[in-house]
C-alpha cells in the first residue's frame, strides 16, 4: 500500500483514474506487479536442467528475481508503466502457484481493494510533502518503504 501511495503521489492522473471506480478489480494486482514486495528467492537445483540454452547443474544456486520477471517486456506491454486495467496480469509477486506460493496473497489483495476506496475518499489532493523524500527499508529480500512524506487536503 505504501509503494502504491508513492506511485499515486508521483502520478496524480492515476488518482483520477481510480476515482472513476472502473479499476477496482485490476488495480491491486497492477500495483503489486509494479512494486513487488518480494524481490527474489534463491533455490538449489535438484537435477541438471537446460534453460534457454544454458545448463543448470544439480546443486547450482538459482536466483529468481520477481521484480525483474514482473517487468518482462516479452510478457507485459509497457512494463515500466502502471496500467490500472492490465489484464491478464501474471506478475510473479506472490510466486503464482506451486509449493512456494505466498499464502498471504489473497489477504494482500483484499487489503488493497478495501483500503484504496477509503484512502482516496479521505485524502483529497494527495501530493508529496515539501521534503519530498521517502526511504526504502534496508532489506535484500523484501522491498518496502520506511517513510513516505505526503500531504493531502482534509475531506
Amino acid at each position: 500500500i505504501s509503494m502504491a501511495l508513492n506511485e499515486l503521489a508521483h502520478n496524480p492522473s492515476l488518482i483520477k483514474q481510480l476515482r472513476t471506480g472502473k479499476y477496482w478489480d485490476t488495480c491491486a494486482d497492477e500495483f503489486i506487479r509494479f512494486a513487488s514486495p518480494t524481490m527474489h528467492f534463491r533455490r538449489t537445483a535438484t537435477q541438471d536442467y537446460m534453460l534457454h540454452g544454458k545448463t543448470i547443474r544439480e546443486g547450482d544456486k538459482v536466483l529468481l528475481w520477481f521484480v525483474s520477471g514482473s517487468r518482462d517486456e516479452e510478457v507485459f506491454d509497457q512494463p515500466h508503466k502502471i496500467q490500472l486495467d492490465r489484464s491478464p496480469n501474471r506478475h510473479l509477486a506472490f510466486g503464482q502457484g506451486g509449493i512456494h506460493v505466498c499464502l498471504g496473497m489473497n489477504l494482500s489483495r483484499k487489503e488493497m481493494y478495501t483500503a484504496f476506496p477509503i484512502i482516496l475518499d479521505r485524502l483529497k489532493n494527495m501530493r508529496f510533502a515539501e521534503t519530498n523524500d521517502f526511504n526504502y527499508s534496508p532489506n535484500v529480500l523484501l522491498r518496502g518503504l520506511d517513510s513516505l512524506n505526503i500531504e493531502f487536503d482534509k475531506a
